[in-house]
């Protein structure tokens, strides 16, 4: 337990859970904010991204993905919080607990 803390950052973490919040255009056009992927080792992002695609349709892929394994530009993934830009970009691992929180590119202005 986390000492009765609410709202603590490992409050979505769940064992052999990796969780995906949408936010933005992807969250309005899919109707849903997030969902639990069960796995059972690591990943790495372009995977887990590829498994959205299966579950929720191409839409993931087409919001977020430009050339194949290129973000668009705009896109912005975060793994626990951390720009995969400055990790290993699509190739980022990630496993079972984390968060990766998917932000399609804004526009207007």
């Amino acid at each position: 337990m986390d000492g009765g803390r609410e709202g603590s950052r490992g409050e979505d973490k769940k064992p052999g859970v990796i969780k995906v919040k949408l936010f933005a255009t992807l969250r309005l056009s899919l109707g849903i904010s997030s969902m639990d992927i069960e796995v059972d080792g690591p990943r790495t992002v372009e995977e887990v991204l590829k498994i959205c695609s299966e579950r929720l349709g191409e839409e993931v892929s087409k919001k977020l993905l430009g050339k194949p394994g290129e973000l668009l530009e705009g896109a912005m993934i975060l793994v626990n919080g951390k720009n995969i830009l400055h990790e290993e970009n699509l190739k980022t691992k990630v496993s079972p607990g984390d968060v990766i929180s998917l932000f399609p590119p804004l526009s207007g202005g």
